[in-house]
């Protein structure tokens, strides 16, 4: 009953916010990744009734120099994560845990020539998902792309508990969606159970200063 409080909250909060934009030096992969513990404080406080502490921490977001867009940003993405059964996890909370994870960048095609996270394998997707021609959801062809299912299968693994961790570029969230949400939605499809998307991306994770490698996949030489 807890979460579906909070999952209300996230619409009214969003819908009750204004269009104010972000004026800062930092990236808003950053100021995403930065303001993402507080907006979850935001929707916490406001579940259990506390909305002028709601306020408060709002404010002091705001004060900081992060624009409503980002606390925006950040309520889709809660609120797709929770509707959608996955969990949302920050770069800096995993920087040393990498090898706890199967990693999958679902960036286009030679773009991880520009970096990658290490250890990250890949399979690039569509930012939204498509339908069949009968009107039917789950369009593999359409949302990888072309790429062979059993692919996509092979880099996940046999273990359907193993954790499962997909990034992207960061900066689709609402609409498009994101290629790392369709990739999650696909792996949930095919009966994995521990899923989950970085807060921010690729992006948050370069400017962050994380470690980067520039070593091709063995999956994907062009």
């Amino acid at each position: 009953m807890k979460k579906i409080l909070i999952f209300g909250l996230c619409f009214v909060f969003w819908a009750c916010s204004d269009s104010t934009h972000t004026h800062n030096n930092e990236s808003d992969a950053v100021l995403l990744v930065e303001s993402y513990p507080q907006v979850v404080e935001i929707i916490e406080k406001r579940a259990a009734g506390d909305m002028q502490g709601a306020t408060q921490v709002q404010d002091s977001i705001l004060k900081a120099g992060v624009g409503q867009n980002i606390i925006d940003d950040n309520i889709s993405l809660i609120t797709r994560a929770f509707t959608s059964g996955y969990e949302l996890v920050l770069p800096n909370d995993i920087k040393g845990k990498l090898d706890d994870y199967i990693i999958i960048s679902t960036l286009p095609r030679g773009i991880y020539n520009l970096g990658l996270i290490p250890t990250s394998k890949h399979f690039e997707f569509a930012l939204s998902p498509s339908l069949n021609a009968d009107g039917s959801e789950w369009n593999w062809e359409a949302d990888a792309l072309s790429r062979p299912q059993e692919e996509f299968i092979q880099l996940l693994g046999d273990d359907k508990n193993a954790k499962i961790l997909f990034y992207d570029g960061g900066e689709h969230i609402y609409a498009p969606m994101g290629s790392a949400h369709i990739a999650i939605m696909w792996a949930k499809h095919l009966g994995y159970t521990q899923l989950y998307r970085l807060v921010g991306g690729f992006s948050a994770w370069k400017d962050l200063g994380l470690p980067v490698t520039t070593e091709k996949p063995h999956c994907c030489e062009m």
